[in-house]
């Protein structure tokens, strides 16, 4: 009569159930949620390394970098150098060095002059790199009609030295050698007698050049000369508008017209007259046959 009383009514169990699930809706979408948020943390993460890789590749990009302009003193030609780098320690190919130690032996030989000299090392270095369209200009330089031969405006007093400002290979790119260059390159001219040394000008020479294997040079040629460098193509040209002689040049220039022709002497080299008291020109080695097989093609195999 006075039994226990039934609650477990369809409408609790159902209001129970709909507790228990709403509690397993709330752990449930607590669980996406922190899922969620990992996901957005470690993706910020991985966002956050490439953007700082990308940052340190393109920092030297931003990077100040100091710039030295540098004008030549007698030529006003201003230059451009960065001041960042081992200038010490520049690396250089072994092919640049090469080509440009053998443009500067043809330049140093082919405009440089001194009696004492030329016949022991210029005249051979210049017509052993020299194709058949450049040895008749040199060869016509020095001859003995020709009323500026370096003999006669200089003599054995006087030197022509060169100084070698640039030099500028041209023409290659991958894969492809160097066949020019362009060298500028300030000529002096010495007085052995002072040992003072005056400025004359400056030039600027453009030449093609290549390699020919199969030269064929005598040995002691070879020595100048090892790998066959031949110059096809030369021109020299001022570098910048001249300038009024220097006096050195003008005394110079003067004191040579003024020698007296009286008991002049016979230069053996030239077979023309030299002035007394004037020493004779020093000889020039004779030019090997298959060096100048048609004035300058120095023996050149087809």
């Amino acid at each position: 009569m006075f039994g226990k009383r039934n609650t477990e009514t369809p409408a609790v169990e159902r209001a129970v159930a709909q507790g228990v699930s709403f509690e397993l809706t709330l752990t449930e979408r607590s669980k996406r949620s922190e899922k969620r948020a990992w996901l957005v943390a470690w993706s910020a993460v991985v966002m956050s390394l490439v953007l700082a890789g990308g940052y340190l590749l393109l920092l030297p990009l931003k990077e100040k970098v100091p710039y030295l302009v540098m004008a030549d003193p007698y030529t006003g030609t201003a230059s451009v150098a960065r001041l960042v780098g081992d200038f010490e320690n520049r690396d250089v190919t072994a092919s640049e060095a090469i080509n440009k130690s053998n443009v500067a032996n043809f330049i140093l030989a082919r405009e440089s002059y001194d009696s004492g000299l030329i016949g022991q090392r210029n005249w051979r270095t210049t017509l052993s790199m020299a194709g058949p369209a450049v040895a008749p200009a040199y060869v016509s330089l020095h001859s003995e009609g020709n009323p500026e031969r370096p003999f006669r405006v200089y003599g054995p007093t006087k030197a022509l030295h060169v100084r070698i400002l640039s030099i500028v290979l041209i023409g290659g790119g991958e894969g492809r050698r160097p066949s020019g260059a362009t060298v500028r390159f300030q000529r002096n001219v010495y007085d052995k007698g002072r040992g003072r040394s005056d400025p004359l000008d400056n030039k600027i020479a453009t030449m093609e050049f290549s390699y020919n294997q199969d030269l064929r040079l005598s040995d002691e040629d070879r020595l100048l000369n090892p790998l066959g460098f031949r110059v096809t193509n030369y021109r020299v040209d001022n570098d910048f508008a001249p300038a009024a002689a220097s006096p050195a040049v003008a005394e110079m220039a003067q004191v040579v017209p003024q020698a007296q022709p009286a008991s002049a002497a016979m230069d053996p080299n030239t077979a023309g007259m030299i002035q007394p008291g004037t020493a004779p020109e020093a000889a020039m080695p004779a030019i090997p046959a298959e060096q100048m097989e048609g004035v300058g093609t120095q023996g050149e195999r087809q």
